[in-house]
């Protein structure tokens, strides 16, 4: 993977992939039962090979190592002279690199029993078996045993990274059912509910091979260069690291126990109605901790913990490497209500409107390594025991309205016209966000040693915050009143993700040609589609424009200094609103045009 950003110029991690699959399953009957039983086994096989300073990190200006920023013009040309080049090959190592060979597999076995009690009532049960295992094993480290660590309450623990969970079944039993109530399909009530078995992201299974820390017995060029060498590859070896990834001896795999219950109805005019309600509990959700951190040192007036700031905060004084341990927790939970109306007229008209509403609360903020999922997780309190707070891909209110006409000019021609009108509260989530904010301070006012992390403290008046500069409350205060969601938690830590994008509006329009002709004695279709998406910008550039929080609003408070009680002083460096129009192709309208050829 390349890298952008501060690293624009390092290729640092290598990740090769191999899965193999296994399936089988048949069914019989056994008088009204339908029997179904089955097996599946699933191997994946990773190389992975993260080498981000042995293959150059190549920041700009290139040795301060602060980044690709710069304060001036002039130190960006005087840091690019031509005529004073840079030897970037003598930043490159030679010799063996670090690389990891990680075998992870899944054996399931299940068995479903679908009998009609009656001829309108169905009713099927079953059980699923999963068995994950671990086909790596770490070498043996007693560097990682030997580390002071603490769990999630504070207690002294003891952290083995060459320990992997072993091979513990989990079952996942489920029960659904259909009921036909008057026997001719006009009220239909069906659901179910059982628990469902995923995967973990398999980068946090890397992570722990990946990264054992000082381990002696691996070689390392500087610390152990008498150790021998473990190959992976031909080119690779086992290595130490900066920091150390472990997993808690219990862990298990993604668990969540779902509910599900709907009603179909058929109702006057036509319509046909759907009410569904779809429930989540977590059995086994993820979150991330830090092993190495202390425990707090006093307590700010905010009523957050302080962990004694940078080379204050560890156990194990390191330059801020740190444990990170994968570990589970039960108390997420997602809640989705649906209402939709469909009608089809006989004049080739298919319609639908509904309504959704969405509540989902978790531990984890979703990124990527385990190091980056503990130091980027906004926390109110304790960061080894983080709060559930809404998740970033909760999307709260959607209104979806579809309409299709087809129109058959012939036996060989007919046009398809379609339209999708979307009204919602967020955001279609991507990668980068978009969808749900944090309120965060720049600078490390939890002392936890990490920065950007700590969810701010709304003021309710003057007298509630320290700032460097008091005149600076009247901006301030003026920040907070045009944003709903700060004006209403006044006097609170802001919570995780609390904020949501405004409403937006949406429309995309179809049209669909098809062509047929034919040849012998099968039927060959031309099928030409014009997608406009976000119609209403293509007729008015200020239409279908969508907001997004500017980057300088959720940061809005720089942490200056501690003052001699030990409380922050901030300056306030936010702008005067929250939102700002967004520029990505989501505020743009776009046209596509494609064709496909299919033969009958």
């Amino acid at each position: 993977y390349t890298t952008v950003g501060h690293e624009p110029f390092s290729i640092h991690n290598i990740l090769d992939t191999d899965i193999l699959q296994l399936t089988n399953n048949f069914s019989f009957f056994r008088g009204r039962h339908v029997i179904t039983v089955g097996g599946n086994f699933e191997w994946w096989g990773f190389f992975n090979s993260f080498n981000i300073f042995r293959h150059g990190v190549f920041f700009l200006p290139y040795f301060t190592g602060v980044g690709s920023t710069f304060s001036s013009l002039d130190e960006f040309f005087t840091e690019t002279d031509p005529s004073n080049p840079i030897d970037l090959r003598g930043l490159v190592g030679t010799g063996a690199f670090k690389g990891e060979n990680i075998d992870v597999g899944q054996v399931s076995f299940y068995a479903q029993d679908e009998f009609p009690v009656t001829d309108d009532f169905n009713l099927t049960a079953g059980l699923r078996v999963d068995v994950p295992m671990y086909f790596t094993e770490p070498e043996p480290n007693p560097f990682s045993t030997g580390l002071s660590a603490l769990d999630e309450n504070g207690n002294p623990e003891v952290v083995d990274q060459a320990s992997l969970p072993g091979a513990t079944p989990m079952f996942s039993p489920r029960v659904g059912f259909n009921w036909d109530v008057k026997g001719d399909r006009t009220t239909q009530i069906r659901g179910g509910t059982g628990i469902f078995t995923g995967r973990v992201p398999f980068v946090w299974v890397g992570n722990v091979i990946s990264n054992p820390g000082a381990n002696p017995n691996l070689w390392d060029p500087f610390a152990t260069p008498d150790v021998p060498q473990i190959k992976t590859s031909d080119d690779s070896v086992l290595r130490q690291s900066f920091d150390l990834n472990a997993m808690d001896p219990d862990f298990k795999w993604p668990q969540v126990w779902t509910t599900d219950l709907a009603i179909d109805q058929q109702l006057p005019w036509d319509l046909l109605g759907t009410l569904e309600v779809l429930y989540g509990s977590d059995i086994n959700g993820i979150y991330m901790r830090n092993a190495d951190l202390v425990r707090p040192v006093r307590t700010l007036s905010d009523g957050r913990p302080y962990y004694g700031g940078f080379d204050n905060n560890e156990l194990n004084p390191d330059g801020g490497a740190g444990i990170y341990v994968i570990d589970n927790t039960d108390e997420g939970y997602n809640l989705n209500v649906t209402a939709q109306l469909r009608k089809r007229f006989e004049f080739g008209l298919s319609s639908s409107l509904s309504y959704s509403y969405t509540k989902a609360e978790n531990n984890l903020k979703s990124t990527e390594i385990a190091s980056v999922l503990w130091q980027n997780q906004p926390v109110q309190g304790d960061p080894n025991n983080p709060k559930i707070a809404d998740s970033e891909f909760s999307q709260r209110h959607r209104i979806v309205g579809a309409a299709t006409y087809r129109h058959d000019w012939s036996e060989r021609l007919a046009t398809q016209f379609g339209l999708l009108l979307e009204v919602a509260e967020g955001n279609r989530f991507i990668g980068a966000g978009g969808n749900r904010y944090s309120f965060i301070y720049a600078g490390d006012v939890n002392g936890d040693g990490y920065g950007g992390n700590d969810l701010i403290y709304i003021p309710r008046d003057q007298n509630d915050i320290r700032l460097a500069d008091p005149g600076e409350w009247a901006a301030l205060n003026a920040f907070i009143a045009q944003d709903d969601y700060l004006s209403e938690h006044r006097g609170e830590i802001a919570e995780r993700f609390g904020a949501v994008n405004p409403w937006y509006s949406n429309v995309d329009v179809r049209v669909l040609q098809n062509i047929t002709f034919g040849v012998g004695q099968k039927s060959h279709t031309l099928q030409i589609n014009l997608d406009i998406l976000n119609f209403m910008n293509l007729l008015n550039s200020d239409w279908g424009v969508r907001k997004v929080a500017s980057p300088a609003a959720t940061s809005p408070l720089q942490l200056v200094q501690f003052a001699t009680d030990g409380e922050p002083v901030f300056d306030f460096t936010g702008p005067s609103e929250t939102y700002i129009d967004d520029p990505g192709e989501f505020s743009r309208w776009r046209i596509q045009l494609g064709a496909k050829y299919l033969i009958n």
